[in-house]
Order: structure tokens, then sequence, then C-alpha cells
């Protein structure tokens, strides 16, 4: 990930950029990648993350993705130790909502841990 600046306005975005030979090879990793991005354009749910936009050049594919500051969840756990009881209530409770938002529109996520769960 990358962070850039927009010049309209100076807001943060985070740029996701994979390499298209890395998953050329493997059609499965395509089609995932693409079922990703079709899945992340209709999701609208202030506790997931936002794709802006998809540029494609010979080489790579770039996500424009909503900023979060927060890091990973498993980097604030490793650097917090642990969590009270109410924070990590609260965790939850946007975590459960995401997680509720998508399984009323029959997607599911399967891939959950604390590296993919980006805090605001």
């Amino acid at each position: 990930m990358h962070l850039s600046k927009s010049k309209k306005d100076e807001s943060n975005f985070a740029i996701k950029t994979i390499e298209k030979l890395t998953i050329l090879g493997n059609p499965k990793t395509v089609q995932s990648l693409q079922k990703e991005i079709e899945i992340m354009r209709v999701l609208d749910h202030p506790k997931i993350i936002k794709l802006y936009e998809v540029y494609e050049n010979e080489a790579f594919i770039h996500l424009v993705l909503e900023y979060l500051s927060g890091g990973e969840l498993f980097q604030q756990l490793q650097k917090r130790g642990a969590y009270s009881e109410s924070d990590a209530a609260t965790i939850m409770r946007c975590i459960l909502e995401a997680l509720e938002y998508c399984h009323r529109r029959y997607i599911i996520h399967r891939d959950l841990k604390p590296e993919n769960l980006i805090l605001m």
C-alpha cells in the first residue's frame, strides 16, 4: 500500500498496486481479483473500506482506496498487548455491523483475521 494525496483537495488515499505478472499465470487468482473489485464497487458502508477507482496499465492494476490511518488491528494488538473490554467491544461491534451488511447482500469475507482489519 502507498499513501497518495488528491490534487484537488489534498485528501489522502491508499493505493494498492498489484503486479500483473504475479497473477496472470493463475486464472483463479485473476478471477478472484476481478470478483473482489466487483464486490468492492457495490459496497457502501461506513465500516467497510471504500474503493474509489481502479486504474490499469500493461504491468499493474492500481486500486484507489479510502485511507484509514489506524493501521492493521494485528499491528495495534502487537503494540498495545491488549484492548480493554470496552475497546474490544467497540471493535467487535464494528466488525459485526460490517459483516451483517455483507451477509444481507450474500457476500462472505472468507479471510477474516486481524491482519485484514484496518482501523480508522
